[in-house]
């Protein structure tokens, strides 16, 4: 009975039951769109929680980002490829051709936070300026729409920096999750002298991996302007720079769902003043279809109950055409996004077909195991942070600077900070357009990312003849050997590529302080578009066996297992099949006994 709860049980589902009651609430208690953001942003919540080692990973725990039709579309024209799931996405679209933009007040939790913050930092608006204050600003939104879907032509994924699902779900891993994380610490500072005074071992001595992410300061910055855009218009990202709101709007501009108003209006122009996008003009009488966003908020003020929705027949006279991006915009939008993906192609640091491996490409960009090739991953990559906040050692990071401008905030492995966990495949489980492919473990283990070098200058052992085993104790497939040369009392630690997937153990572990004295290159990296990463490995003549004390922690999916090591791996791996000038291998090094990590015998 234990083993099969512990086999569907997750705290989550706690959460989500307690939340689901709060919806109920909200709406009973306020109105139905505030029960459905209560709902969505529960449901936002506990797949979040879930995308996590130890959760549920393998649930449609990234639902709100493979749902999303702007995704759909621009991930599909980057990469040229096609993405199932994605398809789901269809549903939304469906509801916008029926109902316009009802996503944007109902379920997008984007608009649940500025909701949220615009009620305490918004600034009260009166009816003519909600209406007409920016109105020029608009229509900002289709030109980024232009812009992005125009670079995704040419094949660079911008959604990174526009697409609300995106954006906020790097807030909530980099931001959020953290802030989290902290509060949790503080709270076991108050458990801990209880937990030793009542005897609960585990909270006395219970510590939290506290999660930290390059750049955070930056994310926050982001962050705190779309929060302060409130002071100028309630909804001000929604109204003029959202691009997933300027396509739910224009797909959503001849939906039958439409707003009314009978002969007991009044003109009071209550509706104009709380309408949160300024859809509303003309004392309350007409409408712009392409910015109402559905919110009902008009129908909940009216004092004199004249207004309704319904599946009406268009009215000329009522219902306005609302924002006309132009001809000008049209084109300036679509140069736009073509100049921005060939300035990016210019980008020395762009991953180009013609010249692979990338000559100029930064020596410590490694990428997940699983990733796909670099021009295939950078152009299905969506930024969204979800394999961040999946990630059980928080080695995956967002890229500032190694990839060029196309590859900020897309992770990367920064495996000083923290090693790869080898029984761990969350991270390709977790990402909507597979840019990291979903493996087993097994898999896993194969999908070299790297191979580790020796920083001789640095390294113990060869700069100052002082023994030191922490490379060789942590790693968990014995890739690093040590020979003997004539200057050198102690051994000297080498790699052998061919038993090195680039986990990281080492490199995390050195105890060098600043720069490890070990570090992880993509030297050798596989990165596979379709088939066996196993397959592939043997071939090259690559052999991760794990050593007894982990070995058991990989289970193999099938009947295939990898053939006994080659007794000669091949050269052009790096190996160590040949020593340096001088150097010798030591036979009998590995009979000798091991002292502690970092202690020395006397000779």
């Amino acid at each position: 009975m234990t083993t099969e709860i512990s086999t569907w049980f997750h705290p989550a589902f706690i959460f989500f039951v307690v939340g689901l009651g709060l919806a109920v609430f909200a709406w009973r208690r306020y109105s139905f769109r505030r029960g459905m953001q209560v709902f969505s942003l529960n449901l936002f919540i506990t797949f979040f929680w879930m995308a996590a080692f130890g959760g549920k990973p393998a649930w449609p725990v990234d639902f709100f980002l493979f749902s999303n039709p702007l995704i759909a579309i621009v991930t599909t024209l980057a990469s040229r490829v096609l993405v199932p799931i994605l398809l789901v996405s269809i549903v939304f679209v469906v509801l916008a051709v029926i109902m316009g933009r009802i996503f944007c007040s109902h379920i997008c939790p984007m608009g649940v936070m500025l909701d949220f913050s615009d009620r305490y930092i918004g600034r009260r608006q009166r009816a003519k300026g909600n209406r007409l204050e920016y109105k020029r600003a608009r229509k900002v939104k289709y030109i980024f729409l232009l812009v992005i879907l125009a670079a995704a032509l040419v094949g660079f994924n911008l959604l990174g920096f526009g697409d609300p699902i995106v954006l906020f779900t790097r807030f909530s891993a980099t931001l959020f999750y953290p802030a989290v994380m902290v509060l949790q610490d503080v709270g076991l500072l108050v458990l801990r002298p209880l937990g030793a005074w009542a005897g609960w071992i585990d909270v006395a001595y219970l510590e939290l991996i506290m999660m930290s992410f390059d750049g955070a300061i930056i994310t926050l910055g982001l962050l705190i302007v779309l929060l302060v855009l409130a002071r100028l218009q309630p909804r001000f990202w929604c109204r003029h720079l959202c691009p997933l709101g300027g396509l739910l709007g224009w797909i959503g501009k001849w939906a039958p769902y439409r707003r009314r108003v009978n002969d007991d209006c009044n003109s009071c122009n209550t509706c104009v003043r709380e309408c949160p996008t300024g859809a509303i003009h003309d004392k309350g009488l007409k409408l712009d279809r392409s910015e109402c966003i559905v919110c009902n908020n008009c129908v909940k003020v009216c004092p004199e109950n004249a207004v309704s929705f319904g599946f009406i027949k268009k009215d000329p006279e009522v219902d306005l055409a609302g924002v006309q991006a132009g001809r000008r915009a049209f084109v300036g939008g679509a140069l736009g996004g073509f100049a921005a993906g060939l300035g990016m192609r210019a980008d020395v640091l762009h991953p180009s077909e013609s010249f692979l491996p990338l000559p100029t490409r930064h020596p410590k960009l490694v990428r997940a195991p699983g990733s796909l090739p670099e021009h295939e991953f950078l152009s299905r990559c969506l930024r969204c942070g979800e394999c961040m906040r999946a990630c059980l050692t928080n080695v995956i990071q967002p890229d500032w600077y190694r990839a060029g401008f196309e590859g900020l905030w897309a992770p990367y492995m920064s495996l000083r900070h923290a090693a790869c966990e080898q029984t761990c495949n969350v991270c390709g489980q977790v990402c909507p357009t597979e840019a990291i492919r979903p493996l087993s473990l097994k898999e896993k283990q194969y999908a070299k990312i790297g191979t580790a070098v020796v920083i001789r200058d640095r390294c113990l052992p060869w700069s100052q003849d002082h023994r030191c085993l922490i490379c060789d104790e942590q790693c968990p497939y014995n890739a690093i050997v040590f020979h003997h040369d004539s200057s050198h009392h102690v051994g000297l630690p080498v790699v052998n590529a061919s038993k090195c997937n680039g986990c990281g153990q080492c490199e995390d572990k050195c105890p060098i302080v600043g720069e490890a004295a070990i570090q992880v290159s993509p030297e050798g990296e596989l990165r596979l578009i379709d088939g066996s990463y196993v397959e592939e490995a043997i071939a090259l003549g690559l052999v991760f066996e794990a050593k007894d004390k982990v070995k058991d922690q990989f289970q193999l999916d099938d009947d295939r297992l990898p053939p006994d090591p080659p007794d000669h791996p091949p050269d052009d791996l790096g190996t160590t099949k040949e020593l340096p000038p001088g150097i010798e291998e030591d036979e009998t090094d590995d009979k000798k006994p091991k002292l502690p990590s970092g202690i020395e015998p006397e000779d």
